[in-house]
């Protein structure tokens, strides 16, 4: 059974979207497709790190199967970065038998600002 991981933004920004994405629809959707790749491409990188395992004899591999799997979509006003490997929330939030190895939540804490920056720019 997948699980689905949503990271929603600040209630702020999202009633400040409301009232100015009418007068810049075009800006906005450029801001939101930049930054959702920004994101998908800062998660990969995370990745790159978080995910590496060792075997048996020690030497370190990644089969980079979540990373592959990372995916972007992107529609009108609204970016998805989403890994559909089946057990990406086990790596992002750890289980009782692993630790947690988290790469969105990093990513979007890291993207976020960013983006709320260029939509003030934006708005002001």
């Amino acid at each position: 059974m997948a699980r689905r991981i949503k990271i929603t933004g600040v209630k702020e920004l999202q009633s400040a979207l409301q009232g100015n994405v009418l007068r810049f629809p075009n800006e906005v959707n450029q801001i939101v497709a930049k930054h959702g790749a920004n994101l998908q491409t800062t998660t990969k990188d995370n990745m790159d790190r978080a995910y590496i395992a060792k075997d048996r004899k020690g030497k370190p591999y990644s089969t980079g199967y979540t990373k592959r799997s990372t995916t972007l979509q992107k529609s009108n006003f609204k970016a998805v970065v989403q890994p559909r490997s089946s057990y990406f929330s086990y790596l992002e939030y750890g289980t009782r038998f692993m630790a947690k190895r988290p790469t969105l939540g990093p990513a979007f804490r890291k993207v976020e600002p960013q983006f709320r920056g260029d939509l003030e720019k934006l708005f002001k």
